[in-house]
């Protein structure tokens, strides 16, 4: 019930403001910055995918389309099928999801993707919106999972080798105890002979 909680209120979020600054700014505003160089608020409609490649193919949005629902279908079946424990992992591909979803709803509607905040990064400027960010923030913690956070992550320790080390300790000291047991009953209580 949390993912699904989260999935709504991220592409709330995403639509709602989408619709205000396009409603406010209209389709194609100029730059007007926040903090100086770095970011701001330009609307703009993408009809390509990152930073508008292809945008002006007639093949484009079908395709887009087509491999935002498959990937959407992808991403749900893995969500359905990763470990219930893997909570992580769960949040990772529900922000990815709903990404896609917001995007994917504003290609079928308005032909193109909303962008509204600009960012500058000295070598690149360009504008996305909250669904692009949640899809950026899902994919860094989906790598972070399958590296370093998941209990059979690749640059874990393994936790089923522990566990299994401490298991065979305590064997070991049953069989120990188990030992000096039987060999007090070996010898037999002490008498005055």
């Amino acid at each position: 019930m949390g993912y699904l909680l989260l999935f709504l209120l991220v592409l709330f979020a995403d639509q709602l403001t989408k619709a205000i600054a396009f409603a406010v700014m209209g389709s194609e505003s100029s730059l007007h910055t926040w903090i100086p160089n770095f970011l701001g608020i330009r609307t703009t409609v993408n009809t390509g995918v990152s930073f508008g490649w292809f945008g002006d193919e007639p093949w484009a949005m079908p395709v887009f389309i087509a491999i935002t629902a498959v990937a959407l279908v992808v991403f749900f079946i893995f969500f359905l099928k990763a470990a219930k424990r893997k909570h992580f992992l769960r949040v990772a591909l529900v922000l990815i999801m709903v990404g896609a979803a917001g995007n994917l709803i504003d290609r079928c509607v308005m032909a193109g993707v909303r962008d509204l905040i600009w960012m500058n990064f000295g070598f690149v400027d360009f504008s996305n919106n909250l669904a692009d960010i949640a899809i950026f923030i899902g994919a860094i913690m989906f790598i972070l999972a399958l590296f370093f956070v998941d209990d059979d992550a690749v640059f874990r320790p393994n936790k089923k080798k522990e566990e299994q080390e401490l298991e065979e300790a305590a064997t070991d000291l049953t069989e120990r105890a188990a030992k000096a047991e039987k060999s007090e009953e070996d010898v037999g209580p002490l008498s005055d002979g």
